[in-house]
């Protein structure tokens, strides 16, 4: 099975290029799933058919399904958000805002992740095609179990069979205490972030897409994800810079902004040089329909296979050194000052502060490193050298 996932700042153009990529993968005879969470119901514009969040036919090879995180979480996990709800309330907050506070940042994401792996376990797709929420917050919850560990993991399915008994006194002692139910959709839960982990760093399955338009506010929003994605170890192996305008176009209005955009394209290809890049032309009219989207797979991908892998990234490595190992972890765009680096145990954290907040990654360490002791940290090359002597 093949995944494709595409992200971008929002109005780049992220649902008609998943959509373009997916109807020409279907042509090309594999049999397609197309995702979106996005709530604006961009697929259903796209294609001109109503998309719901059940799979709708498109053609013979192409299924589309409109992701509604609000009912999966009802769904699914309705039992952890009443937990943290009550949780909150119980500190005085007003119940909406509660429950507000509950549906967390990135949940809409995660809901597509989860979704991905049912999906994934089902196989019933050759591939896969997500449509992204605008940002790369979703994939910070992919290290959640990480934080978690085995060990609470452990404590909750012990406690579970109690919980109830726990529960009894919780107006006592004036806490809250989880239910059987609550711990067992956590365990759930934790096992899907898992599984969703294991999936998007399988390099030869799962690919991450940017797409960005030539300007200052995309570009940047893509290089926020590329930092996530690679720290993640989560492959990207494409930027697209879409919405090119024409410098055939005979208008002296238009002059200043096609040069501003050959000097944001210029920066793309440097700052990006490591993955393929593509671009394309912005497009008379909107891109819609079945035809249009056709005629767009066709700008990107000419007769390529959409399908195949684009750039490979080289993940994390290890290696063996006179004094000790070194470990090294890809940190595109990270500046040093922005970079703490702690050793817990058996774990290595490295946190990333970027202009949106903290990015931290939890590595479980081999254990040939338990007989050293972290002794240094260098940034060379966009790499995050780590030495253990």
């Amino acid at each position: 099975m093949r995944i494709i996932l595409y992200t971008g700042k929002g109005g780049v153009g992220k649902s008609v290029i998943s959509s373009a990529t997916a109807l020409k993968s279907s042509e090309l005879g594999f049999k397609t799933l197309l995702i979106s969470t996005d709530p604006a119901h961009t697929l259903s514009d796209a294609f001109g058919i109503k998309i719901g969040n059940v799979e709708t036919k498109i053609n013979e090879n192409l299924d589309a399904i409109q992701i509604d995180p609000v009912y999966e979480a009802i769904q699914n996990y309705s039992a952890l958000f009443e937990f943290i709800s009550e949780i909150f309330k119980t500190k005085g907050i007003d119940e909406t805002i509660a429950y507000e506070i509950a549906n967390f940042p990135g949940s809409t994401g995660a809901a597509a992740l989860l979704k991905l792996v049912l999906y994934v376990e089902k196989n019933l797709y050759d591939t896969i095609i997500l449509d992204m929420i605008p940002s790369g917050d979703a994939l910070k919850l992919l290290y959640f179990p990480y934080i978690i560990g085995r060990l609470s993991r452990r404590v909750m399915g012990i406690f579970a069979p109690v919980a109830d008994v726990g529960r009894a006194f919780a107006s006592v002692l004036g806490i809250n205490v989880p239910s059987k139910e609550v711990i067992k959709t956590e365990l759930k839960l934790l096992n899907l972030l898992e599984k969703a982990q294991k999936i998007l760093t399988d390099h030869e399955q799962t690919s991450l897409r940017l797409i960005v338009n030539p300007d200052s506010f995309s570009i940047e929003n893509a290089k926020r994800t590329y930092i996530q994605a690679s720290i993640y170890n989560i492959n990207t192996d494409m930027l697209i810079i879409n919405k090119i305008m024409p410098k055939d176009i005979k208008a002296e209005y238009f002059e200043e902004w096609i040069k501003l955009q050959d000097n944001y394209i210029k920066k793309c290809e440097i700052e990006f040089s490591n993955l393929h890049i593509k671009k394309v032309s912005l497009f008379k009219s909107e891109v819609k329909g079945i035809d249009n989207l056709k005629n767009l797979a066709n700008e990107i991908f000419g007769e390529e296979n959409p399908l195949k892998i684009y750039s490979r990234f080289t993940g994390i490595n290890i290696n063996q050194t006179e004094k000790g190992i070194e470990i090294t972890v890809p940190a595109p765009f990270v500046k040093k000052e922005n970079l703490e680096i702690e050793r817990v145990s058996d774990e290595l954290i490295i946190h990333v502060e970027t202009d949106i907040g903290k990015s931290s990654i939890l590595l479980p360490l081999p254990f040939i490193a338990y007989k050293y002791s972290l002794k240094s940290a260098k940034l060379i090359n966009d790499k995050i050298h780590i030495y253990f002597e």
